[in-house]
């Protein structure tokens, strides 16, 4: 199997690591940091996340962080991911203390010094007792966390569990007979600790979801993060389900609390998530998002945090869903939500995510240094086109669809962060419902690709609202068929979990509509643990599973090598690289209609002549695979690619169905011409055929300047999830490629 070309990329080191010296190029990036909400924040912790260019720094006991005065600011810093053919750090997290005016910034800059780094104003008492638990002194706030029983335990909050109401049961994370904590970071300023059980019935043995909770405290803060993922893993079919009567936090404050009750739905429906009572701050994000939401003190004391009201219509938890809320307690009686509801995020600016660092590959930010300048306006009009779509889909979600006497949006627990597809109301057929995009072809990635081109905080925003939503509902956690758990949700989703043909309980079962590039986004730019761990889930299935659909389905192609190859980049475990050289080789064989080598590759591939020498039918697939191809084509080195990339586009050309020579123009959905650019103009430039970079050009100038905005999810994931890379063949950079594009 043939492996990246190191010796190719030693020679492009060494040729870096000149210039870098010979320039005497130190590290000096700029970072901003953006109050949005018009609250101040003091002092506040912040977690981000930086890539760094290619040879640059093998570990992190230089760098440092400055503010504009050049004043340090005591950070931490850790090493994500490095390199994989040169071992220097790629991306690295830091955690700081960031104080910002109300709406407005701050700067730092991320540097490399060798003076001494500055401590931290205060520091964290981390007591690991082996039979008890954990305790934590963050100076203002001590706590501990039992190994075993209730959820944590400090001076104003006793007891506190996590309950869950279903089928007239009461199931508890106290009642757990086994449950594991560990410490899962750790450093001189924070600490996170990780608890996993399950909500357990009074007998002990009866279960009803299992339970993830996290919980982040700071050195000299007076309060905690938590976060809380249930899943359901306990079905024996993908169509059982635990049915959801009530869900919240409770504990017995100790002070002396007034007696409250607020229904978010029927009281006030769109607060914000923060309560407090006995002194102690209680915060939800997204509160109302999320509906149904409310909060309790009782004339006991009891305090209940309700994620899921008792007063609500039941909501069936189907096997393999998940679900994640944010909260954090605060016991100084100070309002955190600012904190909790948009956390500060320090970023950089849009040419170091881009060209100065190459952490995406060809990927260009949005400016006129950068792009031609007989482009320029047209690259504007894209841009554009992509953020009046965005607004659109947005602008979409509180309209939502009359059905069966009820009103539906695109908000609720298990809502936010997707959007309807459509509506079937005849409930004589077996699809009736709502159907739902379930994140279609990565829309948070075309998002986050968007913030790293542009630094527009919106895309942002919604790009991390909607990987919390792919990360819980769009991949299932758990599936009865062995070998599945990690599969992507089928798309469009009927009700969010059944297939959208048939309404039988499945996950995708196949690549056709795989998607998980934007939860690798959110942890690298946010240091989120869960979309983590859900990335490393979703790719250790793909790793197994062994079906392209090629005959079907060519944007299993793309969707596959991309999610391959990121996991590679970021975990750096060769079964990965492995499994998207399969990817590679089962594709050429294919190509070939090497009917026995397609054997020996995957047994699940039935050949089909009509597809000789390309993918399958319907060209507009093809843009996904091409541009995961050429991906691969430059990062892998295997020189046998673009030929084949070149006979798949020419598949196309050749099929009336598929290209109409005389108006130049593709037929089966026109609307998607888009998506090929980047992969003919790969093909123009690897193999020095420009008449592909033509067709290229001529497709994405005829639709920036003609294509209205859409407010489909899933239309928008299709244009920009890969045509954003085009761009770079209209930038200066192109320019001393092998082949010039087309003007």
């Amino acid at each position: 199997m043939p492996q990246p070309d190191r010796i190719g990329h030693r020679i492009s080191l060494m040729i870096w690591c000149a210039l870098v010296l010979a320039a005497g190029l130190p590290l000096d990036v700029p970072l901003t940091i953006q109050e949005t909400l018009g609250v101040r924040r003091e002092q506040e912790p912040i977690t981000f996340g930086v890539p760094l260019p290619k040879a640059l720094v093998k570990d992190v006991t230089r760098l440092r962080l400055f503010t504009a005065a050049n004043q340090p600011v005591p950070a931490q810093f850790r090493v994500v991911n490095r390199w994989w053919d040169d071992g220097s750090a790629q991306w690295i997290h830091a955690d700081a203390l960031a104080s910002v005016a109300a709406g407005g910034t701050a700067e730092w800059r991320l540097r490399l010094a060798d003076t001494p780094a500055p401590p931290p104003a205060s520091f964290l008492q981390v007591s690991d007792r082996a039979a008890d638990g954990i305790t934590v002194n963050t100076g203002p706030l001590q706590f501990t966390m039992p190994r075993k029983g209730k959820l944590f335990e400090t001076a104003k909050l006793q007891g506190a569990d996590i309950l869950l109401r279903s089928d007239e049961r009461i199931y508890k994370l106290s009642n757990a007979p086994v449950s594991e904590l560990q410490v899962e970071e750790r450093t001189p300023a924070k600490v996170v600790l990780k608890r996993t059980a399950s909500h357990v019935w009074v007998n002990g043995e009866d279960k009803a979801l299992d339970a993830v909770i996290r919980v982040i405290a700071y050195a000299g803060k007076p309060y905690v993060r938590l976060t809380y993922s249930f899943v359901n893993r306990q079905g024996r079919e993908m169509s059982d389900f635990v049915r959801l009567d009530g869900l919240w936090l409770q504990a017995k404050l100790t002070g002396s609390p007034d007696t409250t009750r607020v229904e978010q739905l029927s009281a006030e429906p769109r607060r914000k998530g923060w309560f407090e009572a006995g002194g102690v701050g209680f915060g939800v994000r997204w509160f109302w998002q999320l509906y149904p939401k409310a909060f309790e003190v009782t004339p006991q004391g009891i305090v209940r945090v309700e994620l899921f009201p008792q007063t609500a219509r039941p909501q069936n938890i189907y096997t393999g869903v998940a679900k994640t809320h944010e909260l954090l307690l605060s016991f100084n009686g100070e309002d955190h939500w600012a904190e909790l509801e948009e956390p500060l995020l320090a970023t950089a600016p849009p040419k170091w995510y881009t060209r100065e660092t190459k952490a995406f590959g060809r990927l260009v930010e949005s400016s006129p240094e950068t792009i031609k300048p007989e482009h320029w306006p047209l690259v504007q009009k894209y841009d554009q086109w992509l953020a009046a779509s965005r607004d659109m889909v947005l602008a979409k979600r509180g309209q939502g669809f009359e059905f069966q006497g009820r009103r539906y949006d695109e908000y609720g627990m298990l809502n936010f962060g997707d959007a309807m597809h459509k509506l079937i109301r005849d409930d004589s057929k077996p699809d009736y419902g709502i159907h739902w995009e379930t994140e279609y072809y990565d829309f948070p990635h075309a998002l986050f690709l968007h913030f790293y081109r542009t630094g527009d905080r919106k895309s942002l925003r919604t790009a991390i609202e909607a990987a919390a939503h792919l990360a819980d509902v769009d991949i299932s956690h758990h599936e009865i068929q062995s070998g599945h758990t990690g599969a992507a949700r089928t798309g469009p989703g009927l009700n969010h979990w059944t297939r959208y043909s048939n309404g039988v309980f499945v996950s995708s079962g196949s690549w056709a509509f795989y998607k998980n590039e934007g939860l690798f986004d959110r942890w690298l730019l946010t240091g989120d643990l869960w979309t983590r761990d859900v990335a490393r889930m979703s790719a250790d299935w793909g790793t197994t599973y062994d079906g392209l659909d090629l005959q079907s389905n060519t944007r299993s192609i793309g969707h596959g090598l991309f999610a391959m190859m990121k996991a590679y980049e970021i975990f750096g475990d060769k079964k990965y690289l492995d499994r998207a050289n399969w990817i590679i080789d089962t594709v050429h064989a294919w190509q070939d209609g090497n009917v026995d080598r397609l054997k020996q590759l995957s047994r699940r591939i039935v050949w089909d002549p009509q597809f000789k020498g390309g993918y399958s039918h319907q060209a507009w697939m093809y843009g996904i695979a091409l541009e995961a191809m050429a991906q691969a084509s430059w990062t892998y080195r295997r020189p046998e690619m673009p030929a084949y990339m070149k006979r798949a586009a020419d598949w196309i050309f050749q099929n009336p169905k598929e290209w109409d020579p005389a108006s130049r123009k593709f037929l089966n959905a026109p609307v998607h011409g888009v998506m090929l650019t980047p992969g003919l103009a790969y093909i123009s430039e690897s193999t020095g055929d420009p008449e592909y970079a033509k067709v290229a050009f001529e497709n994405f100038k005829r639709q920036v300047e003609n294509e209205p905005p859409t407010n489909r999810l899933k239309l928008f994931a299709q244009l920009f999830r890969n045509s954003q890379r085009y761009l770079w063949y209209l930038s200066s950079e192109a320019a001393t490629g092998p082949a010039k594009q087309s003007q």
